[in-house]
């Protein structure tokens, strides 16, 4: 493998040579129903319910504290009906990706944390601003380290090398990853998107997302998604690091109409999930 790219044809055939976690025979058939003009519901139940992997994520994500039923989900259609068919698509996606990643191993399993914490402060923001669009954007925040995921199953060894240098140099995991893979989080994450068939509002936000790129202005799907995961990640840093709002958050808070006490109740909520503990 070579340590760097120099021009956009290496990196495109450095990505062409990347292992990508491939959505399985009911995975397929579940989607291929969802997406039919006439959803039949009974197909659906036991496509999903024909494949025990699938079936178990859906159940604990029906019942993780993210949702706080005062329940116990226990059959799949239930399940689906609570979720929705944009977090049943996003189940069959995290599904492939726990297939996908073989074995399990501390920078893995960091990827998984941060994709479910991304998630729980994504809806928590997402349904205060654009409640219509909420799952949608979840799904988003949902699929945010599929890139790490797919460099840290490609290159196992080399990728808990990434972990350390990233914390020896408190720089970020995604500029340890391009000096070490020469290849950009954004560029993984779309490529890996478009092979799994997301839309492009999935694919052109998280692309944003990790370039770091903060819409000016609101004007599309896109531009929903991408402040309500930008505004998202900020909150979980700044919750995390405990410490004063930085320019970044106080421009969204402008841009959103969002209030002091509208952050304050994002993470108070966000706290009282991550502590009852839930994982992909």
């Amino acid at each position: 493998m070579n340590e760097s790219v120099s021009t956009s044809s290496d990196k495109a055939v450095l990505l062409e040579n990347l292992k990508l976690p491939t959505i399985s025979k009911q995975g397929m058939k579940a989607l291929d129903i969802i997406n039919a003009e006439n959803l039949k519901m009974d197909e659906l139940e036991k496509a999903l319910s024909a494949d025990p992997m699938l079936m178990g994520i859906l159940l604990k994500y029906a019942n993780s504290p993210i949702y706080g039923m005062h329940f116990e989900v226990k059959n799949i259609r239930n399940a689906i009906n609570l979720l929705g068919i944009e977090i049943v698509k996003s189940a069959i996606l995290i599904c492939t990706m726990r297939s996908f990643c073989e074995s399990e191993n501390a920078a893995k399993e960091m990827l998984w944390q941060k994709s479910v914490n991304l998630s729980i402060m994504t809806r928590l923001v997402a349904r205060k601003l654009y409640r219509k669009l909420s799952k949608e954007i979840e799904v988003s925040a949902m699929m945010s380290q599929i890139g790490g995921l797919v460099l840290s199953t490609n290159f196992e060894n080399d990728y808990s090398f990434v972990v350390e240098k990233s914390i020896e140099k408190t720089t970020s995991i995604e500029a340890e990853e391009f000096e070490r893979f020469g290849l950009q989080r954004s560029d993984v994450t779309a490529f890996a998107l478009e092979k799994l068939r997301l839309p492009s509002d999935v694919i052109n936000a998280l692309t944003l997302f990790h370039q770091g790129d903060i819409p000016t202005e609101i004007t599309s799907i896109t531009d929903k998604h991408t402040v309500t995961l930008m505004l998202a990640s900020l909150l979980i840093d700044y919750n995390n690091e405990k410490s004063e709002k930085n320019e970044s958050i106080l421009s969204l808070m402008e841009t959103l109409k969002l209030v002091d006490s509208d952050i304050d109740g994002f993470i108070d909520v966000y706290e009282e999930k991550v502590s009852e503990g839930f994982a992909f």
